[in-house]
């Protein structure tokens, strides 16, 4: 998960008025214009590069569901807030069994706080809920999942330290399904080839004092790689800066860690 832009999201000419019209129908009404989250699937798709907001894989997993983050089953007062709404593939969006691990995941109708006294029961008691999953458009949030070497995600805090940033990470991982086998087995392969570009690069890194041509070209063309699998368009681009900051250790790394920033 990676932080995404909410004011980059450009609605379908018209749409407001659409959506005001859905509202005005009334909450028994909500999945009868479900056409109109649908319409923003582009909108979103734009601002994640075509990536699901919760996972970061292009959607080669997905039937490209809309989500909303706080269920419209429970808050019908937020089916047609364009804010509300987030890019997901199946696994994240949708409750499914992850075979190989037995585990059950996907967020579907989900949405714990906190405090669950304070579940708003209109549009403008929403401001008092603290929700546990964590959303990609609040700047600080998505720091709060890390990655072992062999793809898993993990939180960042410790519990005994940190209870509810850990606890917020926990169940984030579990109810988008972050841990999901295919997905972890994903990075994995990421993380091979980062490494295997790293140590690469890193042999030749010595080697480019003595001006050789060939020697330069091949170091560059191997920073310019490492640079692109860590932009926003990249797949699983917050897992591949967590991995090269693993090398950071190495004089050539910081560079590219900086100018990604």
């Amino acid at each position: 998960m990676r932080v995404l832009n909410k004011d980059l999201l450009e609605l379908p000419e018209g749409w407001e008025d659409r959506a005001q019209a859905a509202r005005d129908a009334g909450p028994s009404e909500v999945n009868n214009y479900a056409s109109l989250w649908q319409e923003c699937k582009p909108c979103l798709k734009k601002i994640s590069y075509e990536k699901c907001f919760y996972c970061e894989v292009k959607q080669i997993r997905s039937d490209n569901a809309v989500d909303h983050f706080r269920p419209k089953k429970h808050y019908p007062w937020s089916a047609f807030d364009p804010l509300n709404f987030r890019f997901a593939c199946t696994y994240c969006n949708s409750r499914r069994k992850d075979i190989e691990n037995g585990r059950a995941g996907g967020k579907g109708d989900y949405f714990p706080l906190l405090i669950e006294e304070n579940r708003a029961t209109c549009c403008e008691e929403e401001c008092n809920e603290a929700p546990v999953l964590l959303d990609p458009y609040k700047s600080d949030e998505p720091s709060l999942i890390d990655f072992t070497d062999d793809g898993r995600p993990i939180p960042t805090f410790t519990s005994d330290q940190h209870a509810n940033r850990h606890r917020r990470a926990e169940e984030s991982i579990r109810l988008y399904h972050l841990d999901h086998q295919d997905l972890v087995d994903k990075r994995l392969s990421l993380a091979a080839e980062i490494t295997s570009i790293v140590e690469t690069t890193n042999r030749l890194f010595p080697k480019t004092e003595a001006g050789d041509p060939d020697v330069d070209s091949a170091f560059k063309e191997n920073v310019r790689l490492l640079g692109e699998m860590m932009l926003p368009n990249a797949e699983l681009s917050s897992f591949a800066r967590r991995m090269l900051d693993g090398y950071r250790h190495y004089a050539w790394v910081p560079g590219i860690l900086r100018t990604l920033s």
